[in-house]
């Protein structure tokens, strides 16, 4: 932070002024400050006669600057070292601690195992949770984690909050013993109720989820702001996502994106993202796409995958920076190769649609399914087309239905969609007309506009629900209202004949042409019927040929029937048998 000074504080265009300061004050906070070097100036004494309490004390005064001393990092080595030299247990601990984190010396892991096990052994329980860090991570002795979990507990059963929080995490994600919620809360509330705040978070975590105790979101948000008033910005953050999506408060967009700016300035990865995303989307904050990549790129800075993804996701979409594909792919390995699952979908789907790279669908399955294997529904979806077009892989039905049913119990909504339609034509999965409809209901009511047309063309035909014009075309008006160009064309066609809707041959027209222009060939065949016939445009035959032949080009029957035809009777063309 910059330094200020006292002028630089006073509101603009206001003169300096005298402020008086009780003089006594000035001599109260002297006093204190004298006695602190006089007590200092004892301590050190004390501690050159040999007294390792001393020591110690000197030390730790050295360490952090307290009680008089100017912090000195070497000092606090030196002093360590005497004390730990005379066996005094917390010396050697500080003295592990200075080789372990390079306090006053080189960094030594080695030397530090070392000086953590004599204070463990001794059954002092920071050293046995420093040691079980090492054991932990592998640092200065070769990892292993049931040794970790052991020291953690034989420091958590003297009630080390730390040790518990960690034996805890252990519980949690099932590192070194079997992973137990229950066993797993347990210990973080004994932590907690030390007001230890990783273990506040954590245990908030768990009422949030419900992870071995009852869920209860109110009591969530509660152990979050108890370690987010203690500074843990991890706590911060999930304050901050609970205001966020309303998770045990009322929704409140702006203390989100207050409570992630205030960790993302303390340097947190995720509260960095996040708030870059509030930027992204114009939540709680003014939408500023540029400021979004600013602050994806400090957390990227802070090797965060998913605000890595989320910068190559503006590099792709050209978002707050130039659009550059390649670019976007570079960004995208970055965060896939380190094990986010959203970047390497997105890197799947680059290889799948030759974005930024060379399309390649071997290398495009291969992304998905690594994706895929860590849940993510849209690459479970994505490797499902893959499978059902062989596309990278060899085809398979039956393997693409099952992708497509895991994508769908994720909540993906193309992928309920997808599994309507094995669902509907029997493929991978027995025929079963009305649960395709219900599955298209799925995704349709999640907003994917494939699904509502599919839901509509049920309603439409009468397959698997009964038949209601009006709800097709309610449906078709929705995925149309996307931009869908089946559903533009097949609500051109409610509109045409009046099904569902009133009889509207210029709005039935103007739909065709939307779809058309979409690249649809129906709706070329369509609008050309249209301007064959005059209806809801002038009618121009000429102009009806051309639009059969280019769906005809395409393979699309009726216009190539429709073409015939014209030449037969010489429509719009001269008449030509041979070529009809």
């Amino acid at each position: 932070m910059a330094e200020e000074r006292n002028d630089e504080l006073l509101p603009e265009g206001q003169d300096a002024m005298m402020v008086y300061i009780n003089p006594e004050l000035i001599q109260s906070l002297a006093d204190v400050s004298a006695r602190k070097e006089q007590s200092f100036r004892e301590l050190l004494e004390a501690a050159e006669e040999g007294d390792l309490d001393a020591q110690y004390r000197v030390a730790m005064n050295y360490c952090n600057g307290t009680g008089g001393a100017q912090r000195d990092e070497s000092l606090a080595f030196r002093w360590f070292t005497r004390a730990a030299e005379g066996d005094y247990i917390a010396a050697q601990y500080g003295l592990g601690m200075c080789f372990g984190r390079g306090i006053g010396t080189e960094k030594d892991p080695e030397r530090a195992v070392q000086l953590f096990s004599q204070a463990a052994e001794q059954g002092y329980p920071p050293a046995q949770c420093e040691l079980g860090l090492c054991y932990e991570l592998g640092s200065g002795v070769e990892m292993d984690k049931e040794r970790a979990a052991e020291l953690y507990r034989e420091a958590a059963e003297q009630d080390h909050a730390p040790s518990q929080c960690n034996l805890g995490f252990f519980y949690y994600r099932g590192i070194g013993v079997e992973q137990d919620y229950e066993e797993a809360a347990a210990w973080f509330a004994k932590a907690a109720q030390q007001e230890y705040p990783r273990a506040q978070e954590l245990l908030g975590e768990c009422f949030e989820a419900g992870l071995g105790v009852e869920k209860d979101e109110k009591r969530a948000v509660e152990l979050y702001r108890a370690a987010h008033e203690q500074g843990f910005e991890a706590a911060t953050c999930a304050l901050g996502v609970c205001y966020d999506r309303g998770i045990g408060v009322e929704q409140d967009m702006e203390e989100a994106a207050r409570l992630y700016r205030r960790c993302a300035e303390e340097d947190y990865p995720k509260g960095q993202f996040l708030l870059g995303q509030s930027y992204e989307l114009g939540q709680g904050v003014e939408r500023d796409p540029a400021q979004a990549v600013e602050w994806y790129g400090r957390a990227r800075e802070n090797d965060y995958p998913p605000a890595v993804c989320a910068l190559g996701l503006c590099y792709e979409l050209g978002t707050g920076v130039e659009q550059d594909m390649a670019r976007a792919v570079e960004l995208y390995l970055q965060a896939a190769e380190a094990g986010d699952a959203r970047a390497q979908c997105n890197l799947g789907f680059c290889y799948y649609r030759g974005i930024g790279v060379e399309e390649d669908n071997g290398q495009a399955a291969l992304w998905f399914e690594r994706s895929a294997q860590q849940g993510h529904g849209r690459a479970l979806f994505l490797l499902g087309q893959c499978y059902e077009g062989g596309f990278g892989v060899e085809q398979d039905m039956d393997r693409a239905a099952r992708l497509y049913a895991d994508a769908d119990e994720k909540g993906h909504p193309a992928g309920s969609c997808a599994l309507g339609l094995c669902y509907e034509l029997g493929r991978g999965v027995e025929q079963d007309k009305a649960r395709a409809a219900q599955l298209y209901r799925k995704g349709a009511e999640a907003g994917d506009a494939r699904a509502q047309c599919n839901l509509g063309f049920c309603y439409y035909q009468g397959i698997g629900v009964e038949q209601d014009d009006s709800q097709a075309a309610q449906w078709f008006a929705k995925a149309a209202g996307q931009e869908y160009p089946r559903a533009q064309q097949l609500l051109g066609e409610c509109y045409d004949n009046g099904y569902g809707v009133e009889k509207d041959e210029a709005r039935a027209a103007q739909l065709y042409r939307l779809s058309y222009e979409a690249g649809y060939p129906p709706a070329a065949c369509s609008l050309g019927l249209c301007y064959e016939l005059g209806s809801g445009v002038e009618a121009d035959p000429a102009r009806a040929v051309e639009l059969y032949r280019e769906a005809a080009e395409q393979g699309y029957a009726q216009a190539q029937c429709n073409l015939g035809f014209c030449h037969y009777r010489g429509i719009g063309t001269p008449e030509d048998n041979n070529e009809a």
